[in-house]
C-alpha cells in the first residue's frame, strides 16, 4: 500500500521515493515521458535528435553524413581547421572590425571597453558579437545600440553568459559579407568531456581551431550570416571540418545551416536514450525495383554494453523502396557514456538517404 503525503509517495515498508513536479508542487503526468522532457518538467533530462543525409548511397555501405563515404572516427586528440570551398571575396568570411578584451562591469546585455567610442567607430547595429570563441563558455549575440565605451546586445548572449568580467570578444561587421561568417563547434576532448569553440571564417584559407584537443565532433553549425546585398543567409559553398589538410570530420553542404552528419558520441557522464528512428530512400531509377537498406549501429556489444571500438553492432534495420519509415521504439535504446553510435547504409543503386534519430540525454 502506498499513499501521496505532504513529502511525497512511500512504499509499503515506509521509505518515500521522488515524484515529478513542476513550478515546486507535486505532479502525475498523463503526458507521455518524452513530452515531460521536452517541456523541461523532468530535471537533468535534455531531449536529443540527431538527423543525416547522405545524397549517393550506392551499392558499397556509406555512413549517412553529407560528405559521403565511410565516416572515420579520430583516434586521439586532433589538431582541425574550417574551410570554405568558395573563393569569392565576400562570401564565407568574418571581417573582425574590433579584437580585443572587454573592461570590467559589464552585465547579461552590455559590454564596456574604454577604448572605444562605437558612436563614431564602425561598429554597428545588427553587428555580431562574439565572446570567449575559444575560451570556456564561447557565445555570441546581436548588437542592438552602440554608444562610447559601450555596446548593446538587448537579447542576451546565446549561452545566458555576462560580460561582467574580462573576456575576450571579437565584433564582426555583417554588411561586408553575404554567406557564412562564423561556424560553432561542440565537440569530445579525449576524456569525452563536452566542449565548443567558435571558427570566424576566411574563405578558403584554412582556419585552425585555437584548441587543439578535438577527440570527437557532435555538431557544426553557422552561428553567423552577412547582411550585404543579396545575402545568402547560409553558405556559399562547402564548409569542411577537417584534420589539418587530411581526413574530414564535419561537412555542412553550401546552402544549408548544419551539418547533416549521424554520427554522435554519449559524453562522459551522461547516458542517452534512443526512441525513436526514422529514414528515407529515394532514388531517381525503377521505383519498384531499387532499394536501400538502413540501420543504426552502435560500438557496444548487445547483451553486455561492453564497448567494442571500432567493431558496431545494427541496433535497428530497414529495407525502404522509394519511401520513409518511422520507426518507434517501444523500449528505448540505452546507450551508456563514451558510446559512439551513427547510421550506415547500402543500397541497390545509388540513392538519397536521409536519417533521424531522437530522444533524450541523461
Amino acid at each position: 500500500m502506498s499513499y501521496f503525503g505532504n513529502v511525497g509517495w512511500r512504499d509499503t515498508a515506509g521509505s518515500g521515493y521522488g515524484y515529478k513536479s513542476a513550478d515546486g508542487k507535486p505532479r502525475i503526468s498523463t503526458m507521455p515521458y518524452a513530452w515531460d522532457i521536452a517541456e523541461g518538467n523532468v530535471s537533468g533530462h535534455t531531449p536529443w535528435t540527431k538527423i543525416g543525409y547522405n545524397p549517393a548511397i550506392g551499392t558499397s555501405e556509406e555512413d549517412v553524413w553529407s560528405a559521403g563515404g565511410l565516416y572515420v572516427f579520430p583516434t586521439g586528440a586532433t589538431q582541425m581547421e574550417v574551410v570554405s570551398s568558395l573563393a569569392t571575396a565576400d562570401v564565407d568570411i568574418g571581417t573582425k572590425l574590433y579584437d580585443a578584451t572587454c573592461d570590467v562591469g559589464g552585465t547579461t546585455t552590455t559590454l564596456l571597453d574604454a577604448t572605444y567610442d562605437w558612436s563614431t567607430g564602425t561598429a554597428a547595429v545588427g553587428d555580431v558579437l562574439i565572446v570567449e570563441k575559444s575560451g570556456t563558455t564561447p557565445e555570441w549575440g546581436y548588437i542592438t545600440a552602440v554608444a562610447n565605451g559601450v555596446l548593446t546586445f538587448a537579447n542576451g548572449l546565446s549561452s545566458g553568459g555576462s560580460c561582467a568580467t574580462a573576456r575576450t570578444y571579437q565584433v564582426l561587421d555583417t554588411s561586408a559579407a553575404k554567406g557564412a561568417m562564423a561556424v560553432k563547434i561542440d565537440y569530445l576532448d579525449t576524456a569525452y568531456a563536452e566542449k565548443t569553440e567558435i571558427v570566424i571564417l576566411n574563405t578558403t584559407t584554412p582556419v585552425a581551431l585555437v584548441n587543439a584537443d578535438t577527440f570527437r565532433i557532435q555538431s557544426f553549425r553557422v552561428i553567423a550570416v552577412g547582411s550585404k546585398a543579396t545575402a545568402l543567409n547560409a553558405p556559399g559553398g562547402n564548409l569542411t571540418l577537417r584534420q589539418n589538410g587530411a581526413l574530414t570530420y564535419s561537412y555542412i553542404t553550401l546552402g544549408y545551416t548544419r551539418a547533416r552528419n549521424s554520427v554522435y558520441t554519449v559524453p562522459a557522464g551522461k547516458t542517452l536514450y534512443v526512441t525513436s528512428f526514422s529514414c528515407s530512400f529515394a532514388t531517381s531509377g525503377n521505383a519498384n525495383k531499387e532499394y536501400g537498406r538502413i540501420y543504426k549501429r552502435v560500438n557496444i556489444e548487445p547483451a553486455t554494453k561492453f564497448r567494442t571500438g571500432t567493431l558496431f553492432y545494427p541496433y535497428t534495420e530497414v529495407n525502404i523502396q522509394n519511401n520513409t519509415v518511422q520507426i518507434i521504439i517501444d523500449c528505448p535504446t540505452k546507450l551508456p557514456a563514451k558510446t559512439d553510435i551513427k547510421v550506415s547504409s547500402v543500397a541497390t543503386a545509388s540513392g538519397a538517404v536521409t536519417s533521424v534519430l531522437r530522444g533524450w540525454i541523461e
